[in-house]
């Protein structure tokens, strides 16, 4: 029996050394909404040539480490001053790979909800994924919300990214709990008052050329709106019975309006068109990969969409995914 999502309640923000603090601030509206703890962290890693600079600063690395995590801690504490002026939060500091400490932190505390701000390539103003993203996307198990640089808070346009082509998933039961998944986080997320969550399928009629094919010259345009017509209605019918679906698990503080929209073409294609055309706050989608899951958004068609993308992504892990960061299961791969 697979777990409905639950609303977030220990919410991790991770701190950089921005002015806007755009995460930190989208954090504390979601923990605001949710009555949810919000916890403060932020990381240095350690620099490459340590040694070096130890030798020629005169310093003992340990030292110099103390000294790059207590300048860190200052500048978070600062921020929280100027950010959010009357909480009370003790900011933490971890020392090691960004990503590592991230999800080690969401394992230990049991926080099931991460906001980051997104750390785009040089020079590319799109969200493309620098490694410590990558990496967050991939093996947190908890949903985590990347947001670029100077992206706003507000979350009153939400796009629910889905696939309800149910008919050739190897687990399909998974993929429409994935689904579902997917709905309650974007109403998680949506603002409180006004907000739209469209829930957006990419449908396609991949077999429309061989119905064209073999069919007769004078059926062979009837017998291919047919199978387009055909594939559609099925597609309508399996929207409608996952929105009533998840409505059903949805508690009544997140109700914003659902809206679906069955569009043809590729997710990457629709999802990076309709995120645009809408002006969407956020896109809400599932990312997972090698689970043998088939017709959801596995690996490379994720990171594609995600990289398309100019607005924050809220990525959301299948019922039962285990990092393999979770030494609880035996799992230790980075």
């Amino acid at each position: 029996m697979t777990e409905t999502l639950v609303p977030p309640q220990k919410i991790l923000a991770v701190m950089d050394d921005s002015k806007m603090q755009t995460a930190l601030l989208s954090a504390a509206a979601l923990a605001e909404q949710h009555n949810a703890a919000l916890h403060v962290l932020g990381c240095v890693e350690p620099p490459n040539d340590l040694s070096l600079i130890a030798r020629l600063s005169e310093q003992k690395p340990d030292r110099l480490l103390d000294r790059l995590c207590a300048e860190k801690r200052d500048r978070m504490a600062a921020h929280l001053a100027t950010h959010l002026p009357g909480h009370k939060i003790v900011p933490q500091v971890k020392m090691g790979k960004a990503f590592i400490e991230i999800i080690k932190h969401v394992i230990d505390t049991g926080c099931d909800f991460v906001v980051k701000q997104a750390e785009p390539l040089s020079g590319i103003h799109r969200l493309l994924f620098a490694s410590t993203d990558q990496h967050l996307v991939r093996k947190c198990p908890c949903p985590v919300w990347m947001q670029p640089v100077g992206a706003s808070c507000k979350t009153e346009c939400v796009i629910a990214a889905v696939d309800v082509d149910l008919t050739d998933a190897a687990e399909p039961d998974t993929l429409m709990s994935l689904n579902q998944r997917v709905i309650q986080a974007a109403c998680f997320v949506a603002a409180p008052k006004e907000a739209r969550v469209l829930v957006i399928h990419a449908w396609d009629a991949v077999g429309e050329g061989l119905v064209w094919a073999f069919s007769s010259d004078t059926n062979s345009r009837v017998n291919a709106d047919r199978y387009i017509n055909e594939i559609l209605d099925d597609r309508h019918r399996a929207m409608r019975h996952l929105l009533e679906t998840a409505k059903l698990d949805l508690p009544t503080t997140s109700n914003p309006t659902l809206m679906p929209r069955l569009i043809r073409g590729t997710p990457e294609a629709v999802i990076e068109e309709q995120s645009r055309e809408l002006a969407a706050d956020v896109v809400v989608m599932g990312t997972i990969a090698r689970t043998g899951l088939g017709g959801v958004f596995i690996g490379n068609t994720a990171e594609n969409i995600i990289n398309n993308l100019e607005c924050p992504v809220l990525a959301i892990k299948p019922d039962g995914f285990i990092s393999p960061l979770d030494k609880r299961f035996g799992t230790n791969g980075a």
